[in-house]
């Protein structure tokens, strides 16, 4: 694993063992995400002590975006998910740990974004990163309703 270091500096922020590549859920945010994170975290860190030595307006605002974008994108990495519960339920997490369930049924549509993908289903949006992983299982059962939407109507 090339971010092996990082990962186990997560592991450390965490507090918990991180597997390398098992499954997480059928829908879930790959490791680099995590790798990503801990970096902003630690130059937003490093940042934020230079501002202490030699005050800089710029470093302060630069440490502090990257403290709030590294803990953004670990709880990406950490919460948003999608677990098949069975049959036609699946549960949706948030990245900030918000359950919702849904059924594949109610899905309505889908909206390519610049990075991202949004499902619209029932009364609520579900969110996947154009870089998530998802099961085999996930993927055939949302195109299988897509496939059943009439969008002409």
């Amino acid at each position: 694993m090339k971010f092996r270091l990082l990962v186990k500096l997560g592991e450390l922020i965490l507090k918990r063992d991180i597997p390398e590549d098992a499954p997480r859920a059928d829908m879930y945010l790959p490791i680099w995400m995590l790798s990503f994170a801990v970096v902003l975290i630690v130059v937003g860190i490093a940042v934020g002590i230079y501002t202490i030595f030699k005050f800089s307006v710029v470093a302060l605002v630069v440490a502090i975006v990257a403290v709030v974008l590294g803990i953004g994108a670990l709880l990406c990495w950490k919460n948003q998910n999608i677990v098949i519960l069975s049959g036609d339920l699946f549960e949706y997490t948030t990245f900030l740990g918000k359950k919702t369930t849904y059924r594949f049924s109610e899905i309505k549509g889908i909206r390519k974004n610049k990075d991202s993908y949004t499902l619209f289903v029932g009364n609520g949006k579900v969110h996947i990163e154009s870089c998530a992983l998802l099961s085999e299982e996930l993927a055939k059962r949302i195109n299988e309703q897509l496939d059943r939407i009439d969008f002409n109507t």
